[in-house]
This record gives C-alpha cells, sequence and structure tokens, in this order.
C-alpha cells in the first residue's frame, strides 16, 4: 500500500504542469531580461566575479538549496562536479573528497569556513543547514589564502545577513517514515544603526534502516538548531557583525551490515548493543570591516566548542565482543587581520595574518563482552589531550596588462602539535599495563601560486595555474606500534587549466577544467594490525589527473537547463606497504570515477489572484564507479538518483511535493573493514514529501 501511495504522489508530480494547462493563463517573464547573471564569488577574500577567477569553482545559491532541498554539506555530492562526501552512519565524522584529495580520519584534507569562522575538525562539518544565503566551493588546494587543510579544496558557506527592515518566515516538511523538519526566521532593525536576524530549526528522522537483531531503527535522528547575527554600521565606513551558532544533534547509530563480496552490498544491520551518538555544537564570531581610503580592513576572531558522546558496538555482531565509548571536547580559537584593495582597484591585492589554537581532549573506553575471553583483556582505557598551534602570513596579488591578468600568491605556514597520551590495558587477570608520554611535531611550509589569465574576447576567460598543495602531518589517535604514532605531511604540485564562457548573449554559460595532480607521500587509512581501529600511512607517490564541466543555459524564458560533470582518475603509483601488499596502479579508495548532475526548471507566472508561480524541478544525478579499499576488491558500481520538485507560489506562501531517489535505486555509501569483516551502509530509499513555506513583512 505504501508503495502504491508513493507511485501516485510522482505520478501526480510528473502530470501537474499537464493538469495546470488545461486552465488559462498568460506565461510571461518574470525578470526583464531572459540572461544568466554574473556570479560574485567572496572566497577570493574580496568580491570578485566568479567567471575572472583562475580557478574551477562553483556557488550554489539559497534558491537552489530549496529547489534540491540541500539540507547538509553531504547533499552536495553529486551536484558539485568531483565533490563527494559520504554519509558516515552519524555526524561523529565526515569524510570529504574533491578531486579524489581526502581523508577519512584525522585532520580533513578540504578547509570549511562558515561566515570566517574555520572549523578545524571534521567532528564539525556534517551539521544542519539554516539560513543560509550561498555556498562556495573551490576546487583545487587554496593554500595562499587559507593554508591549512585546503589541500584539496575550500568550502566556504555565508549565512543570511540581517537586514534593515522587518520580515519573518516559517516553513514545514513532512516526509514519509514519519520524517519531520521545521524551521523559522525573523529580522528586525534595532534603531537606524543596528539590525538582528534569528534562525532555528528542528529535524526529525525515524531513519530507513532496521537492526534485525532488536527491530529498532539505526539511523533516527534529532536536531535542533538556532542561530542569532547581529550587524552593527556606527559610521558610515565601518561595519560590525557577530554570529552565535548553536546546534544539539542526537541520533542511534550505526547501519553498517555486513559487506557481501559476491554481490558487493550490504546485509542486513545486526548487532546487540544499542548505539548512539550525541553533540553539542556552539559556533561564535566576530567580523570587523573598515574602509580605509582605497583598502579594506577586516579583523575575524571566532571560538568553536565541540562535545560529543559515541557509544559503538564495534564488533557490529551478535556477539558481546566489544563496545566503544568514546567521550570528545574540542575547543578552538582563531584570529585573522587581513588588508585588500577596494573592489574597483586596477591592481587587486589581499595581504593577512592568521593563527589559530586547536585543543582536542578525548576519553575512550574498550569494554571487552563475555564472548572476547580469547583476548584476555578486560578493558581499554586511553585518555588523549592534542592541543595544536599555526600561525601564517599571505599575500596575493593579481596585476592586469593588456588582455591578460596574472596571478601570484604565496603563505608561510608554521604549526606545532602535541600530542599526550595515557593508556590503561586492563587484562583478565586483574594486572594493568600502563603506557604515557608527551610527544611534539613541528611544521614549517612554502605555499606558492602562479595563475595567468586571457580574455581575448568580452566572455570568454583562458586560465593556467600551478600551485602546491600541503598538509601536515600528526599523531594517529589509534596505533599499536611505536613506528605507527605519528605519519608524515603530504605534497603536491597542482597543474590546472580551464575556460569560462558566456555566449549567445549570456544565455549560455559553460565552463570547463582540466588539472593534473602530483601527489607525493599520501596520507593512506588502513587498520591497525590488530584490526582493533584505523590509522593514517604515507604512500609514496600518487596522482589524480581529471577534468570538470559545468553548462547552464536558459534557451527561452522561464526555462533553466544544466549539466554538471566531473571525471577523476586517482591512483597510487607507488604504494608498497609490505612485500605482500603492493597496491601500484591502483585507484585510490572512495573518489568516484565521474559525477554527472543534470536537469531542469521550469517556471510559469500566472495571471490569477490566489496563484502567481508554479515552478517545476525535475534533477538526475549519476555516480561512477567507487572503490572501497587499496586493494580495488570491493566496490559500488555506478548508479543514478532521480529527484524532482513542484513548488506553487502565492503573495505570501509557497507549498508544493518532492521526491528523492524515486527509482528506489539501492546503492551503498560507506564501507570499512574491521576485524577481518567488511561492513557498509545502504544508501537511502526512495523518499516523498510535502512543505508549506510562509513569509511575512
Amino acid at each position: 500500500m505504501k508503495r502504491i501511495k508513493l507511485y501516485m504522489i510522482l505520478f501526480w508530480i510528473l502530470i501537474s504542469p499537464n493538469i495546470f494547462s488545461q486552465k488559462k493563463f498568460t506565461i510571461i517573464d518574470t525578470t526583464s531580461t531572459i540572461q544568466l547573471k554574473e556570479v560574485t564569488i567572496q572566497a577570493e577574500k574580496t568580491d570578485y566575479k566568479l567567471q575572472k577567477v583562475p580557478a574551477s569553482a562553483s556557488v550554489v545559491t539559497s534558491v537552489a538549496m530549496k529547489e534540491h532541498r540541500i539540507e547538509s554539506l553531504t547533499d552536495l555530492t553529486l551536484r558539485i562536479p568531483n565533490f563527494y562526501m559520504p554519509e558516515y552512519g552519524t555526524r561523529l565524522t565526515s569524510p570529504v573528497y574533491i578531486r579524489g584529495i581526502g581523508s577519512r580520519i584525522n585532520s580533513p584534507s578540504v578547509g570549511l569556513y562558515v561566515d570566517n569562522i574555520p572549523y578545524l575538525d571534521k567532528g564539525a562539518f556534517d551539521f544542519y543547514l539554516v539560513g543560509i544565503r550561498k555556498i562556495e566551493v573551490l576546487r583545487g588546494p587554496q593554500g595562499t589564502l587559507y593554508g591549512r587543510n585546503t589541500m584539496g579544496g575550500l568550502i566556504k558557506i555565508y549565512t543570511a545577513d540581517p537586514e534593515f527592515y522587518r520580515e519573518g518566515g516559517a516553513s514545514i516538511d513532512y516526509g514519509n517514515n514519519n520524517n519531520i523538519r521545521g524551521s523559522v526566521f525573523y529580522n528586525t532593525p534595532l534603531g537606524k544603526s543596528m539590525s538582528i536576524r534569528g534562525d532555528a530549526a528542528i529535524l526529525h528522522e525515524n531513519g530507513y534502516i532496521k537492526n534485525i537483531y532488536d527491530n529498532r531503527s539505526v539511523d533516527r535522528m534529532n536536531t535542533y538548531a538556532g542561530r542569532i547575527k547581529w550587524k552593527y554600521v556606527p559610521v558610515k565606513n565601518l561595519q560590525a557583525d557577530i554570529t552565535v551558532d548553536f546546534e544539539k544533534n542526537s541520533q542511534a547509530g550505526y547501519p553498517f551490515g555486513l559487506y557481501n563480496d559476491s554481490t558487493q552490498q550490504a546485509g542486513d544491520v545486526n548487532y546487540n548493543q544499542t548505539s548512539s551518538y550525541d553533540r553539542d555544537l556552539l559556533s561564535s564570531g566576530i567580523n570587523l570591516k573598515y574602509l580605509a581610503g582605497r583598502m579594506v580592513v577586516n579583523f575575524a576572531a571566532s571560538y568553536q566548542w565541540l562535545n560529543d558522546k559515541q557509544k559503538i558496538d564495534q564488533d557490529f555482531t551478535p556477539l558481546s565482543l566489544f563496545f566503544v565509548t568514546q567521550n570528545r571536547m574540542n575547543n578552538n580559537l582563531a584570529q585573522e587581520l587581513s588588508f585588500h584593495s577596494v573592489e574597483k582597484s586596477r591592481i587587486s591585492w589581499v595581504a593577512g595574518i592568521f593563527s589559530f589554537q586547536q585543543f582536542s581532549d578525548k576519553h575512550v573506553i574498550v569494554d571487552f563482552g563475555k564472548d572476547a575471553a580469547m583476548f584476555h583483556v578486560a578493558d581499554k582505557n586511553k585518555k588523549y589531550n592534542q592541543p595544536s598551534y599555526g600561525t601564517a602570513l599571505y599575500g596575493q596579488i593579481n596585476i592586469p596588462f593588456r588582455k591578460f591578468n596574472l596571478t601570484g600568491g604565496l603563505r608561510l605556514d608554521n604549526e606545532t602539535s602535541r600530542l599526550g597520551y595515557d593508556y590503561d590495558l586492563i587484562l583478565l587477570s586483574g594486572d594493568t599495563i600502563h603506557t604515557d608520554f608527551n610527544h611534539r611535531m613541528g611544521f614549517y611550509q612554502w605555499l606558492p601560486k602562479l595563475a595567468l589569465s586571457y580574455q581575448p574576447i568580452s566572455g570568454v576567460n583562458v586560465y593556467l595555474s600551478v600551485q602546491k598543495g600541503y598538509k601536515t602531518g600528526g599523531f594517529n589517535s589509534t596505533f599499536e606500534r611505536e613506528e605507527d604514532e605519528t605519519y608524515g605531511p603530504e605534497y603536491s604540485i597542482n597543474y590546472e587549466t580551464g575556460v569560462k564562457t558566456f555566449f549567445l548573449q549570456h544565455h549560455i554559460e559553460a565552463n570547463l577544467s582540466l588539472f593534473y595532480i602530483d601527489w607525493k607521500n599520501q596520507q593512506v587509512y588502513q587498520p591497525v594490525p590488530s584490526g582493533h581501529g584505523a590509522m593514517l600511512k604515507n604512500a609514496g607517490h600518487s596522482m589524480s589527473k581529471g577534468a570538470e564541466a559545468e553548462i547552464q543555459t536558459i534557451p527561452v524564458k522561464n526555462l533553466r537547463l544544466y549539466a554538471n560533470f566531473g571525471y577523476t582518475d586517482a591512483r597510487f603509483l607507488k604504494y608498497e606497504k609490505d612485500s605482500l601488499h603492493i597496491y601500484n596502479g591502483n585507484y585510490i579508495p572512495y573518489v568516484p570515477r565521474y559525477t554527472l548532475n543534470t536537469g531542469i526548471n521550469y517556471s510559469w507566472t500566472l495571471h490569477t489572484s490566489a496563484l502567481r508561480k508554479i515552478i517545476f524541478n525535475l534533477d538526475y544525478m549519476h555516480i561512477g564507479k567507487i572503490f572501497w579499499n587499496v586493494s580495488n576488491l570491493a566496490y559500488q558500481k555506478n548508479y543514478g538518483l532521480l529527484n524532482s520538485r513542484v513548488t506553487f507560489s502565492t503573495k505570501r506562501m509557497d507549498f508544493g511535493v518532492w521526491g528523492n531517489n524515486l527509482m528506489n535505486t539501492k546503492y551503498s555509501v560507506f564501507y570499512f573493514e574491521e576485524l577481518g569483516h567488511a561492513f557498509a551502509q545502504k544508501g537511502v530509499p526512495l523518499q516523498a514529501g510535502l512543505f508549506i513555506t510562509l513569509m511575512f513583512r
């Protein structure tokens, strides 16, 4: 019966335009033009036209987020060329891959900023997106301007700014399996020089995957999120912004089933001890912007607090072998002072200093159950104290001459990391083996960048760039041998060329890029020798090459067509773990061979008093083969997802229906190996629902 209802919803979605076409109405242009508008990108630390930036970049607007139901960074997967951020099973960690560069554990290889607040820990990456103005994704290293953790690329999120007028809104979304999303916002001025905006949201998911051991959902979740943002303009040339963000997340976990080697699919979830993940995340920051003649001065300071607790049946079986409890607290502080030229300067430049302090405390308890007597261990008790400190000086300049533009940049990056380690191994005999130490590592690196762009005619920009990518080494939180305690830095030289174009008087936008990454000492995820956990080790030599294309067009009024494509060939050129495990020539895990997103957006504007507009979206995403491990024996074959949305707009209200994975495609999104077994997580099946949004002023 449920399947029949879902098919009826899909049928209604597909025929709804024809239903309304039986009534008389006139299609009119919603704007004075049908041209594509040039997008401004701010990740260059100055306002810069996206088509003139000598790098591959994508911008997702708030309108696109609504149309495609983008609620977290994982929803950008396949929508951004060569971007892959798989679901992990909880929000504990969120591996992000761009052009094949990413990290399963420890520090990320892709940078994330929200309103100039750097998110330094992957445990904070997967959060509920509410009140977002736009998202910028830059592919390739962004070391010159952002440095730390930007070897693969950069994600910059901008929340909605307070405005000097009063408005508000509320929305509710109800989907199958009793999944509920609700949000409200309110904006109001506080006098002539100050305004404030507040956003709040709630998310409830019953989940889709059950544990056959107790018949309970293992992917149920509750999230509460809120943000307050102040804007203060005391004088003409000075603006201050203060942001306070908080999210409380509570979810079950983990939806991992035994991986079937013959079918390459995940089996049923079947473990006996209830697992969960709870996280509190507070992010706050202040931004000061002052216009001093022909120069803009910016100062940003931020503080982020993360407190979480993980409980996990780590053997993922009906046996009582290992149960892990992890308590973690992170405190991150960052400060940045920068100077840049005003927007219309002939020679544009930016320079600044950045520093951060990161304090991480983690307590891990491993309880050995009644079925683990053969290990002769009662429990493990580990405490980690891992502070990190860093400072960087950077500068970048753009010099135009004739039809060319030369960009040069340099960053001096210095970082120190420490590990305080306290470990008790309690044996069944009652004896305790104790280990403790405090070690230090230091890193120092120059990160240069050089790019040349050429504009032969208006609307066409060709560029070539080369820059160095870098990620510091660090300490493994899980290791069993002294030589596995640390891992070294990884380096890359990134070559990129591309062309950005507007055709037919801005009716067609087409961007194409080609890249080659020469990658040394790649930090590779692998299990520790016993299989109880994972660590990072350095591989010898790797490479990643590929292409990206983004095309959109408005062939007629109110119709927009788009297609995004990314291709990546990422391999180990030399990776010899030992004499029995040689992976030279193998594909790097967790890197889709290609990503494709294509679709249509069509809107009707009506001459009726009740209904003003109908918007129809049909969106198809396809992903290429993904190898899950370094041996390339486990993989997810290519698959596609079909999504749709129909929106009906009145003067103060939007309402409609949506559907995701309408073909109910079965696929896996995550894979790992533990205790000699392989486990995987299934993707979300068919979803459908209704939504309504109210606005007032």
